[in-house]
């Protein structure tokens, strides 16, 4: 289970065992013997629950932490025990932002669980959190990144689509390394946009002199002379720059894209390709 647990009493033994009890659930842990103390690990540290005894040296000192934490970490979850609060002095606790209070004596597995419900609840809320801000960051920037294709690369609107979709599913991909996720997106688009019409270009061009596809004769018809001399200087080619030829002369797939379907390093493609365009070149005048 996520997050990090702060268990503060001024008496060792209870923290040391409360957090013995929560190692042996995999709940990691810190433990503060005062408010100053818990309040300088709370700053340093964000703690998704703080379990507090209400009794620091004085309740007043208990009542304090309740505010500080209420200031320093508002997000955290606050389980307070006590052993003899009046029903009045419980509804302050609860008002100064406790959310949950165990009378003592209370058995650790008890205390325990009451911890582990409270981590999964900030842990829902943390996902809810993440979702409300994805949707917003998406309805924010969804007409910005449809306009980079369309106006600055003059790409049609379903070809748009295929680009901005394909970056939202880099960038969920990659949104824990991502620092600023705007100005990510819109590179992403821009990059992928060039490799789209890069590929697009590719696709036009030829095994043979002019460079057009459009003088390209199907390999798939064997109907021709061209089409005859053409698989034939495919034939005589190695597998390797054979793949090299359809991969990006005829399919158009992006350097990119054919180093991760061969496994041959990027930077060879280029010039392996080159090399193997050529010899179909002299092939073909043959």
């Amino acid at each position: 289970m996520a997050g990090r647990v702060l268990v503060v009493d001024d008496e060792e033994t209870i923290v040391d065992g409360l957090r013995c009890l929560l190692g042996c659930e995999a709940i990691e842990s810190s433990g503060a013997f005062d408010r100053l103390s818990a309040e300088a690990m709370m700053t340093a540290t964000f703690y998704s629950v703080i379990v507090a005894d209400l009794r620091l040296h004085t309740e007043a000192e208990g009542l304090e932490l309740l505010d500080g934490i209420r200031r320093i970490s508002p997000r955290s979850r606050v389980l307070t025990l006590t052993g003899h609060a009046t029903p009045e002095l419980e509804d302050e606790v609860l008002r100064r932002g406790s959310t949950m209070v165990m009378r003592k004596p209370a058995h650790g597995e008890e205390i325990v669980a009451a911890i582990a419900d409270l981590l999964a609840e900030v842990e829902r809320m943390a996902a809810d959190q993440e979702t409300l801000d994805l949707e917003r960051l998406h309805l924010g920037l969804r007409n910005l990144l449809h306009s980079i294709p369309r106006r600055r690369y003059g790409l049609t609107a379903d070809e748009a689509e295929d680009v901005v979709q394909q970056a939202w599913l880099l960038f969920l991909e990659k949104r824990d390394l991502i620092r600023m996720a705007r100005p990510w997106l819109i590179g992403t688009v821009a990059n992928l946009c060039k490799r789209h019409i890069g590929a697009a270009k590719r696709q036009r061009e030829t095994f043979v002199a002019g460079d057009s596809i459009a003088d390209m004769p199907d390999t798939r018809i064997e109907s021709s002379e061209d089409n005859i001399a053409l698989s034939q200087a495919l034939a005589a080619l190695s597998q390797q720059s054979r793949d090299l030829c359809i991969l990006i002369g005829i399919k158009g797939y992006a350097y990119d894209e054919v180093s991760a379907i061969t496994g041959l390093p990027l930077g060879s493609i280029g010039p392996m390709y080159i090399r193997a365009k050529s010899k179909m070149r002299l092939r073909m005048a043959a």
